[in-house]
């Protein structure tokens, strides 16, 4: 009995399928990598020959003032008001009592604008804060 014998050589392809699943999943980890990204409103922050850059910063509530005296809180790109910022101290303060608040302000903000904010963080009680400053 005589077998046939197959050529081999012929017929071989490359599976791709696995290639093209590692794309995807690539692809979909870098797209929600960068949803996760923060962005900050802009604020140019000024050096201070004194200042001491705070070497944790997690955990803490940022504000940011504007040179134009806009308000935002966290990443939220909507402008708040004062008392918009107060209820949302209140709340934070609720949930953690001892509640540590970052101030981002611009350079060229004028004193009446954080001196709102220091105030608002008072009334409800807020008494760690810092000023976001870079070192000289």
């Amino acid at each position: 009995m005589k077998l046939e014998q197959k050529d081999i050589g012929e017929d071989l392809e490359l599976d791709m399928s696995p290639m093209i699943d590692m794309v995807f999943l690539l692809l979909i980890f870098f797209i929600v990598a960068s949803q996760i990204i923060d962005e900050k409103p802009q604020v140019d922050i000024p050096p201070a020959a004194y200042g001491k850059v705070p070497e944790d910063t997690t955990g803490r509530l940022m504000i940011s003032v504007t040179k134009e005296g806009e308000y935002f809180v966290g990443s939220d790109p909507e402008k708040k008001t004062i008392e918009q910022i107060k209820e949302r101290i209140e709340q934070e303060i609720d949930a953690d009592p001892e509640l540590r608040v970052l101030i981002r302000a611009d350079g060229d903000t004028k004193y009446k604008d954080n001196e709102k904010v220091t105030i608002a963080c008072a009334e409800v009680g807020a008494q760690d804060l810092i000023y976001s400053v870079y070192e000289e």
